[in-house]
């Protein structure tokens, strides 16, 4: 469904990829895993062309991209196809939980108010929020910010979710209930790449579980490959250093 060919990022003299090569099945969850600093997030927005890639092919479904010749209208169609989730929460705080979920309806897909409006109480009702449809920002807990971030995201019916750290900005005990939300997603096979450092997630919630250091996939493999038969030696450093 979607396939990452030779991707390479460089800012300035520095390369952040240095030759991707990724496939995802539709449904797949991938959980990317790694030290800090070594392009997990950058490959996030490559792909939703947040960042612009120096070389490579991006391929979801029957969109096929040249980095290097690429066109506006290709990048348009890679963003409806994508949706992202950031660490920080995104929402405008001039906008209700549902108006922040109804904005890329009336914006980006031309819906009509009501036929938005319903979509928006839908995926509030999935996301856990319904009683907070009115509120604004300000009065909701950071892990109730992030739920509707993933229910704006979800609005779009992207066919791949991006998720660069999601939980990273949230206190501990805030932590569980968006998890709750991905794993939520994975059950109604949405296909995801959730960057994390939350390795128990990684661990219940990936179909496949990818390492990266230094601009590099390193190693792959199911859950249970990678954190309980790694086999690469930077792989089993790594998880040597954290608790699982």
């Amino acid at each position: 469904m979607i396939k990452i060919k030779n991707l390479h990022k460089s800012f300035g003299d520095l390369e952040v990829l240095k030759g991707i090569n990724l496939e995802i099945k539709k449904g797949e969850v991938i959980a990317v895993i790694g030290p800090s600093g070594t392009g997990k997030s950058t490959l996030l927005r490559c792909m939703n062309y947040l960042e612009t890639p120096n070389k490579g092919e991006i391929e979801i479904e029957d969109l096929k991209i040249f980095v290097e010749n690429i066109t506006k209208e290709q990048i348009h169609s890679l963003r409806k196809a994508t949706a992202m989730v950031f660490q920080s929460y995104n929402l405008f705080k001039n906008k209700t939980a549902i108006q922040n979920i109804m904005e890329s309806l009336l914006v980006v897909k031309k819906m009509k108010y009501q036929d938005a409006e319903k979509n928006a109480l839908e995926i509030l009702e999935q996301v856990g929020l319904m009683d907070k449809k009115d509120s604004y920002p300000s009065k909701l807990s950071g892990g109730q910010q992030q739920r509707i971030g993933i229910a704006r995201a979800m609005a779009v019916n992207p066919k791949i979710m991006l998720f660069d750290e999601p939980t990273s900005a949230l206190d501990p005990e805030l932590v569980g209930e968006v998890l709750d939300v991905i794993k939520g997603l994975a059950k109604r096979h949405m296909t995801m790449i959730i960057v994390t450092h939350e390795m128990r997630f990684a661990k219940e919630a990936a179909d496949r579980v990818i390492f990266m250091d230094d601009g590099n996939i390193v190693e792959e493999g199911t859950p249970d490959e990678i954190f309980n038969h790694p086999k690469n030696k930077r792989t089993i450093k790594f998880l040597n250093q954290i608790i699982i």
